[in-house]
């Protein structure tokens, strides 16, 4: 254990003839145990310097990653966008992966590569709650349908409906009129524009058209 020289007794001294007596205690002890305390300070210092590069590094890979994505959606199309996207995703920070994964499923749905654009709104609804999570599964619903599991898109509609806000009634039920006439199922196609024409739908005659349509056959 270290011992505190004549020199560093006359400091210790010093300083204890300015400090009140309950503390001297805590004087005698810093001094003999100097170097343990300067090596853990170093310790703690190292390591927040390692937090505040690790840190400055995340954001900066973070800003990078976003201004990618802006670029590709600004300057991509088509099949060059999305392969850019697949090529992005696998390289980017977890706090941008949901969007770059949002990305691709949007964009594989309109170049027509359905099973790409459920499996990429599957993700984002993994990743996501609450309204995100409900739009995310719509989404997959539609390319479900897209992909002709007309069947398959109507079932996810059916369980999502069961649960949704008002506020998502009306986007809910359109899907879920087509996905049932696509299924061939007329009876629940009837009930869901049935749904519809109860709101202030701006396409009313329509919904009122298909209503007669499915109650005449």
């Amino acid at each position: 254990m270290a011992e505190t020289n004549p020199s560093q007794r006359d400091v210790l001294n010093q300083m204890e003839s300015h400090t009140p007596e309950s503390l001297h205690p805590v004087l005698e002890a810093a001094f003999k145990y100097r170097k343990q305390l300067i090596a853990v300070v170093g310790v703690i210092v190292a390591a927040a310097a390692i937090y505040a590069g690790v840190t400055m590094y995340t954001s900066k890979a973070v800003t990078s990653a976003q201004a990618e994505l802006g670029a590709i959606l600004v300057e991509a199309r088509g099949a060059d966008r999305l392969a850019r996207l697949e090529a992005l995703a696998g390289n980017v920070p977890g706090s941008v992966e949901p969007a770059v994964n949002l990305a691709i499923a949007e964009t594989a749905m309109t170049t027509g590569d359905y099973a790409k654009s459920v499996e990429y709104w599957s993700k984002v609804a993994d990743e996501a709650s609450g309204d995100t999570r409900l739009v995310a599964e719509m989404g997959k619903a539609k390319a479900l349908l897209l992909s002709g599991k007309a069947a398959e898109a109507l079932s996810a509609l059916k369980t999502l409906a069961d649960g949704a806000a008002e506020a998502y009634e009306v986007p809910l039920n359109r899907q879920i009129a087509v996905a049932a006439e696509a299924a061939g199922d007329k009876a629940a196609a009837l009930a869901a524009y049935k749904k519809l024409s109860e709101k202030n739908v701006n396409d009313k005659p329509f919904v009122d058209h298909k209503i007669a349509q499915l109650e005449a056959e």
